[in-house]
Order: structure tokens, then C-alpha cells, then sequence
């Protein structure tokens, strides 16, 4: 049963590696990107219904671009370290889960090896 656990911790821990990779890959991906959207925002259809149920939409929506720009920017720089920290912590969580869990089976095994107690005396059957 314990091949079973770290069969399946080493699977999570190779998943949780390769979503630390994606995310690193995610991070450090040039927020330029967002400048585009400027050009979507002035083209965007129906702007003026828009405008009349939501006033000052685009101001805000480029206000928020800008704002996730420079997130993204600052988090681009840090990515290593985020990605590091978050995937040790993951890491850590899965192996002392899994440590946990071996060491309850270890103990549960132990428990049903052991022989019963003998009945008391006077329970047992004579013949």
C-alpha cells in the first residue's frame, strides 16, 4: 500500500512541478501585449450603449490596463522567486501528506498484525 501513496505522491509532484513551470512561463511573458487593447477599446461596437449604462467606461478600462501592465511587469521580475517559494511550499504540503499518510498505514498495519487478547477465564469454553 505504501508504493500506492508514493506512487501517487511522485505523480502529484510532477503535476504540481509542471503547473509551477506554466505558471513561470505565464509570469515572465512580456506585458506589451496589453498595449493592443487600447486599439480594441476605441473600436469596440456598440461604445455608446455602453457609454450610457456604464459612463466613463473606457477611462476605467484603460486605467485598469495600465494598472495590469505594470502588476504584470513587476510580477515578470519576480516570477522566479514567486514560482520558487509557491512550488517548495506545494512541495513540502505533498511530501509531508504523504509521509503522514505512510506512516498511518504503518501503524494501522501494526495494530491488526498484533494478536487479540486472550478471553478471561472465565468466558472460555471447556470441552
Amino acid at each position: 500500500m505504501n508504493v500506492v501513496v508514493w506512487t501517487l505522491t511522485l505523480f502529484a509532484l510532477a503535476l504540481w512541478s509542471l503547473t509551477a513551470w506554466g505558471l513561470h512561463s505565464l509570469l515572465t511573458l512580456d506585458p506589451g501585449w496589453l498595449d493592443d487593447i487600447d486599439l480594441l477599446i476605441a473600436r469596440m461596437p456598440y461604445a455608446a450603449t455602453i457609454d450610457l449604462w456604464f459612463p466613463g467606461w473606457q477611462e476605467l478600462l484603460r486605467l485598469s490596463v495600465g494598472l495590469a501592465q505594470a502588476l504584470l511587469t513587476w510580477i515578470g521580475g519576480a516570477a522566479p522567486w514567486i514560482v520558487w517559494i509557491v512550488w517548495t511550499v506545494g512541495t513540502v504540503i505533498l511530501l509531508l501528506l504523504a509521509g503522514g499518510v505512510s506512516l498511518l498505514l504503518r501503524l494501522l498495519r501494526r495494530k491488526a498484525g498484533e494478536a487479540p487478547a486472550p478471553a478471561p477465564a472465565h468466558l472460555q469454553q471447556r470441552s
